[in-house]
């Protein structure tokens, strides 16, 4: 009984581990979107050609970082609830 319920503390601890690193992805995911929002706004008025050059170098680059945290998210969902 009593490996029971050490198996089920460990289960338990596990799961809000998970719980916040789902937490810290989600809200990485949503300062990513925000900056590709303002990547957008910057791309959309700028006039100056190297700064145009800029906004497309970090617009791949906040792209790259978005993909990476989804697929650390599905990753971590196998199994468990969509994402």
């Amino acid at each position: 009984m009593e490996s029971v319920l050490k198996l089920l503390q460990r289960t338990d601890c596990t799961t809000k581990d998970d719980t916040a690193e789902q937490e810290k992805l989600l809200s990485e995911i949503k300062d990513v979107s925000r900056l590709l929002a303002y990547n957008d706004c910057w791309f959309q008025f700028e006039c100056d050609s190297d700064l145009i050059d800029a906004c497309i170098y970090q617009r791949e680059e906040l792209q790259a970082r978005y993909r990476y945290l989804l697929s650390r998210m599905k990753q971590m969902n196998v199994g468990g609830t969509a994402f």
